[in-house]
């Protein structure tokens, strides 16, 4: 066999072995998940007085619906009447409970001080723990979400969502993709964490962009139109009002199209500034204060 051959052949198996070995990490996953998903239960029950108390500081989305419910009582803005700014708004405040992540205080933390180095001791890459715990967080907030909603539901009889089939898996699916931009999003931030120490402030300001952009302070639709045209296609969007815009029937079928594919164009975005943050920086983590 000559050189050449032999290259060839040793390529060739290590491109079998490493089809094999992501075959067999990727169908050893849901395991690893469900034992993920079990300590970060328990975790998470034994925190829940201070998630009750998280979820209970998140209440700007109905601040802000007092403020549209008033202005709104000589008639509708742009559209909106008062029954469509409490639609609104609710909605928005159960999207905003479930798609909620902290995950850059926890990683920025775990960089600066080193503790990161336990988790890269683990067979399996660090962002699945943190990924783990905020999942086993959204059941604990169902509990308590879902009697409120319907509470809600009770007492504002005449709230009108598009509850079709069609409608609700796509408002599912949008909730999922905006969960993921949040927390990808958020990641991203805290991979910064690796050289600089200031990422907690870049977060920050970044938070203020989402409740400006992304729906809180008042609906796209009330913005004037070339900032509301700009925030169409910003991610703050697609992170919070998208999903609620189209439970609320308000999105033709083209822009539902255009949304989705914008919203994913964003996940294949932060996805890979991930990959690539990631990759440059865990080659020169230290496990400083390790």
């Amino acid at each position: 066999m000559t050189n050449v051959e032999g290259r060839r052949t040793n390529d060739a198996g290590r491109r079998t072995l490493g089809a094999q070995v992501l075959a067999f990490s990727i169908f050893r996953l849901p395991g690893k998940y469900a034992a993920l998903l079990r300590r970060a239960m328990g975790l998470i029950l034994e925190y829940r007085a201070s998630i009750v108390i998280w979820m209970l500081t998140g209440v700007m989305p109905l601040v802000m619906l007092a403020v549209w419910y008033a202005l709104a009582e000589s008639g509708p803005i742009a559209g909106y009447a008062q029954n469509d700014f409490v639609a609104y708004y609710l909605m928005l405040t159960l999207v905003r409970q479930l798609t909620n992540v902290w995950v850059i205080w926890e990683l920025d933390y775990e960089i600066r001080h080193g503790d990161l180095s336990v988790k890269l001791l683990h067979p399996i890459n660090p962002i699945h723990e943190y990924i783990a715990t905020h999942l086993a967080d959204k059941v604990f907030r169902l509990w308590i979400l879902v009697p409120l909603a319907l509470l809600a539901w009770w007492l504002f009889p005449d709230l009108h969502y598009d509850v079709m089939p069609l409608t609700l898996t796509l408002w599912l699916a949008a909730l999922v993709v905006a969960w993921l931009l949040r927390f990808l999003s958020q990641y991203c931030f805290g991979i910064l964490a690796f050289w600089i120490s200031q990422a907690l402030t870049l977060n920050e300001m970044w938070f203020a962009g989402m409740l400006m952009l992304g729906g809180v302070v008042a609906p796209l639709d009330l913005f004037p139109a070339p900032v509301a045209q700009v925030a169409n296609y910003l991610p703050f969007r697609f992170m919070l009002s998208f999903p609620v815009e189209i439970l609320l029937g308000r999105l033709s079928a083209s822009d539902v199209i255009v949304g989705t594919l914008t919203m994913l164009a964003w996940l294949a975005f932060f996805l890979m500034l991930y990959r690539w943050l990631w990759s440059k920086g865990i080659r020169q983590f230290g496990a400083f204060g390790a």
